[in-house]
């Protein structure tokens, strides 16, 4: 059979550097040997004890983003040559690196599929690079943009593989006693191994590190496996994972299970393999007692009807949060700068900008602020021609931290908005609406999305959307065939999450009467920015025929075209998990 390498070449000799744990990678490599035209040496990474300079050329292969992301983080200085290549064995799609400036010229690049097996990147330079640096940036790019920081968090492992995620500062070393090396410039936070032992004062932290023995399962990377793709529908019924995998999950696993109305599990799965799938929102069907956290266990084991897309995706949504809650790289972290008292930053603080004309609407909208959990939320309130009461606006949000504003009734909309937006406390800003319903977990779903993503901005469809009655039809509730967990040019306007310092760049808020969130979102696409649409389960548009600076036929929510399900009355999902008090006849 031809080895998916058959056609590349490279100058010799060809260091060929594979993690040892990645079998699937290992057994991808049979038969490289016989390519003409590659002169390789396959060194697994715990054995690189030969040389490390004079390669003509270095690949490493990895079964998928994820184990290159890891398996970066421990490569040791490699030297310069002129040609350095990825091969992911297991990965479905090929992605571009962009070259940094620092770099010599390049002189040819390749992203292709390898054959019937991966995808392949190669870099060819007019001299030498140093290739580890290559490789990093190869994970570092291979999740796309976003935050590549580490919290401010130093892990070193002692005798152990530095955990999933790119950590480009981890530090691996042979014991733990050698973490705590006065020499070190940078010194760990955290040592994270397998037997415990004892560790010197470090003078540049003036402490210890702190030695962890337990860190609980490997965290699963969310910027590799997460819900982006997520389907709604399926092609066929529950699967076995053992009909989809001829070994551990891996991004095409991941991608085969998404035409799948779900996968079951056995009570010996890995306990990676299940974090990889729920985590990317594929529903699973588990037996058996878990070796996760409580919460993602009782997402897992509660009773759901599959047959239902609704609520299948609310039960795949229910999991992946408790799984990035409890299981993601960033909480992960977090848990070990909690038990050695370091600072790491986790989801950013967010200020929700309010801006309404409707002192009617106000005790609604900020009983939806005061309900998120899982973020910390300040409210920026921009009362447009009227003056609220702040003793009541206090109440209603109790310790939550806030800001009143008042503004002239002529005052234009997207100034209004911009001045709150100067005000807010939180490089982090979320345009809210006075009228619309917001699920406790709506921001967290937005940062989670952010974070997994790295998208520029962020938000939710207006997927569910109520009409009140009028003299023609009573109310009903429609659910719309909008996409979600993907990227795209729109979001609903009422839960645009985006950067201060993006939105100052733009200009802030057009000074319009209306439309202030297509001007805005038009300005994002227009400078290249990334808009991702997380799911709509946590948020439901409200039309009541007039009050809103957009004009729309309330009928245009109908078309049988775009409609998935109608239902009479207030029918939201069950993510929303809406107050009596709030419902259209509940005194909302």
């Amino acid at each position: 059979m031809t080895h998916p390498l058959h056609d590349v070449r490279m100058p010799g000799p060809t260091l060929v550097l594979v993690d040892d744990a990645d079998r699937l990678a290992i057994e991808a490599l049979h038969g490289i040997e016989d390519v003409p035209g590659l002169e390789p040496t396959i060194v697994t990474l715990s054995s690189l004890d030969g040389p490390r300079k004079g390669w003509g050329s270095v690949l490493v292969v990895a079964a998928d983003r994820a184990r290159l992301r890891r398996m970066a983080s421990a490569v040791p200085l490699l030297g310069q040559c002129k040609v350095v290549a990825c091969w992911l064995t297991d990965a479905p799609v090929p992605w571009v690196l962009v070259p940094r400036p620092e770099w010599p010229r390049l002189t040819h690049l390749a992203a292709r599929e390898a054959g019937n097996r991966g995808v392949l990147t190669v870099a060819r330079f007019a001299s030498g690079a140093r290739a580890q640096l290559v490789v990093m940036e190869m994970a570092r790019q291979v999740a796309g943009p976003g935050d590549t920081t580490h919290g401010g968090l130093v892990v070193a492992y002692a005798g152990r593989p530095a955990a999933p995620g790119l950590d480009s500062r981890s530090v691996l070393v042979p014991a733990v006693a050698d973490a705590g090396e006065s020499e070190r410039d940078v010194p760990p936070d955290v040592v994270v191994a397998r037997r415990g032992g004892e560790v010197a004062d470090h003078h540049v932290i003036d402490r210890a590190p702190t030695v962890v023995t337990d860190p609980g399962p490997e965290p699963v990377d969310e910027r590799v496996y997460n819900p982006i793709g997520f389907r709604k529908d399926w092609d066929h019924p529950v699967v076995e994972l053992s009909r989809i995998s001829r070994g551990p999950v891996t991004e095409d696993v991941v991608a085969a299970a998404r035409a799948f109305q779900g996968v079951r599990l056995t009570a010996d799965t890995p306990t990676a393999d299940l974090l990889a799938l729920a985590m990317s929102g594929v529903p699973v069907v588990t037996e058996g007692v878990l070796d996760v956290a409580p919460a993602v266990a009782a997402a897992l084991d509660a009773e759901v009807d599959l047959d239902d897309p609704l609520r299948r995706e609310e039960h795949s949504l229910a999991v992946r949060r408790a799984t990035f809650d409890h299981h993601s790289t960033l909480a992960w972290r977090s848990a070990l700068a909690d038990r050695s008292g370091a600072r790491h930053v986790g989801l950013p603080p967010v200020s929700a900008l309010l801006a309404t004309r409707r002192p009617e609407m106000l005790d609604f909208a900020l009983r939806q602020v005061a309900r998120q959990r899982g973020a910390d939320v300040e409210l920026v309130l921009a009362a447009h021609g009227f003056e609220p009461d702040r003793d009541v606006v206090r109440r209603a949000l109790g310790d939550r931290p806030h800001q009143v504003l008042t503004f002239d009734g002529s005052t234009f909309f997207g100034d209004v908005l911009t001045a709150a937006s100067r005000a807010a406390s939180s490089e982090v800003l979320l345009k809210v609406d006075d009228d619309d319903w917001y699920a406790p977990d709506a921001v967290h779903d937005l940062l989670m999305a952010r974070r997994f993503s790295g998208a520029d901005v962020v938000g939710m469809p207006s997927e569910f959307v109520f009409l009140h009655g009028n003299d023609g039809r009573d109310p009903l509730t429609v659910r719309r065939k909008h996409p979600s967990e993907v990227f795209a040019r729109f979001i609903a306007g009422g839960t645009i999450l985006i950067d201060r310092g993006l939105l100052r760049s733009l200009g802030d808020f057009r000074r319009v009467r209306r439309f202030v969130d297509a001007q805005l979102l038009a300005g994002v696409e227009a400078a290249g920015g990334r808009i991702y649409r997380t799911h709509g389960l946590g948020y439901i548009l409200r039309r009541t025929g007039d009050g809103h600076t957009w004009v729309r036929d309330d009928e245009e929510f109908r078309r049988p075209d775009i409609v998935a399900s109608e239902w009479p009355g207030f029918q939201p999902s069950l993510a929303l998990e809406v107050d009596e008090v709030d419902r259209p006849d509940g005194g909302g």
